[in-house]
């Protein structure tokens, strides 16, 4: 593929992701990973700098695995996390996006976020950066690694997998 058809690939399937988390669209949310996935909000140390390592530092979000997407996801739809009830509603907006490197079957892009919401008559915003990790799964590509990059890490009340 060109540099340009892997973008717009590329491109889309970050669409995707957020068009799915903004339709509450879970399971289909859940097939744009692989089943060895991780989605990784880390957290700041100092004002330019965030933790390196998942396993021995805390983070603002870890999860390995698509069942552990999978999990929080039924946690979130089941009331089993009161303060996802009830669901607030999102918009994501994704941006800017570059490819940043790319091999046979891999990309990896680079790309500007925000997501408005709307929970419990209150307003709020996430903004930040993304990175994925892309990789070719037969016809389709999926979602190997998400790190979410966030820029306004003061979280007033709760922040979830569809927060970002």
């Amino acid at each position: 593929m060109s540099h340009a058809d892997l973008l717009a690939t590329g491109s889309e399937l970050l669409f995707r992701e957020g068009y799915c988390l903004d339709r509450q669209q879970w399971q289909d949310w859940l097939a744009l990973f692989t089943e060895d996935c991780e989605l990784w909000a880390p957290s700041w140390v100092g004002e330019h700098q965030q933790i390196s390592d998942p396993q021995t530092e805390i983070s603002l979000l870890y999860l390995a695995g698509r069942s552990r997407l999978q999990e929080r996801v039924e946690r979130a739809v089941s009331g089993a996390s009161p303060a996802s009830v009830p669901l607030p509603r999102t918009c994501h907006h994704v941006g800017n996006i570059l490819l940043l490197d790319h091999e046979v079957g891999s990309m990896t892009l680079h790309s500007a976020w925000r997501v408005d919401y709307f929970h419990q008559k209150k307003t709020g915003a996430f903004f930040g950066h993304y990175e994925h990790r892309l990789v070719a799964d037969g016809d389709a590509w999926r979602i190997a690694r998400k790190r979410v990059t966030l820029m306004n890490d003061f979280i007033p009340t709760v922040m979830d997998v569809y927060h970002i």
